[in-house]
């Protein structure tokens, strides 16, 4: 039973160790929810979502703003490549590391044999999306300042908590369908 105006329950967050903020209920929708995007339209929730610019951007202490800029002619993968190359999340060592591990990741495969590729993600259950990175030749430096915010919001825990099979699954449908890292959010606050 729901006694306001409009779906869904009331969210909370709170501060964890490292002082993030932990969020409780999603309010970022990745353009890969299809299923949710299509209940949202049965139930006449749609309109209340906004489309952002296919940018994301990361907040860094300091007031420091980092961006991955998907906007580009060309869509997937092309898109992707450009965004993790031109970022000014990172520096350029982690910018090659990071290249380093996600051409050794499934990832690649997802851009020929998607159904494969997603067969190997899914072996990829057992294993900290962390300990698999940084066993590809991933940085420690990448992970907290690009993939654990990723990870906060795909699952509200970071990448030492999160599975590979979760983040490489994203990274997948990132890499072959340009609308899946379009971001949508909620218009305001439910009144």
């Amino acid at each position: 039973y729901e006694s306001r105006s409009f779906i869904g329950g009331k969210v909370g967050s709170f501060v964890d160790k490292r002082g993030n903020h932990i969020e409780m209920g999603l309010h970022v929708f990745f353009g890969c929810y299809n299923n949710l995007f299509r209940l949202m339209k049965k139930i006449g929730a749609d309109k209340n979502l906004l489309v952002k610019d296919h940018t994301h951007t990361f907040v860094n202490k300091g007031g420091e703003i980092g961006e991955l800029d998907f906007r580009f002619p060309i869509g997937a993968p092309l898109h992707g490549i450009r965004a993790f190359l031109s970022t000014n999340q990172l520096k350029t060592y982690d910018k090659a590391r990071n290249a380093l591990a996600l051409a050794l990741s499934p990832v690649v495969k997802a851009l020929v044999d998607p159904d494969g590729a997603l067969k190997d993600i899914r072996d990829l259950d057992s294993i900290s999306f962390s300990d698999w990175f940084l066993s590809k030749g991933g940085t420690r430096t990448s992970i907290q300042r690009m993939w654990d915010p990723v990870a906060y919001a795909l699952g509200f825990i970071d990448c030492d908590n999160i599975s590979a099979r979760c983040m490489l699954t994203i990274f997948a449908l990132f890499a072959t369908k340009t609308e899946a890292s379009l971001l949508r959010m909620l218009k305001g606050s439910p009144d």
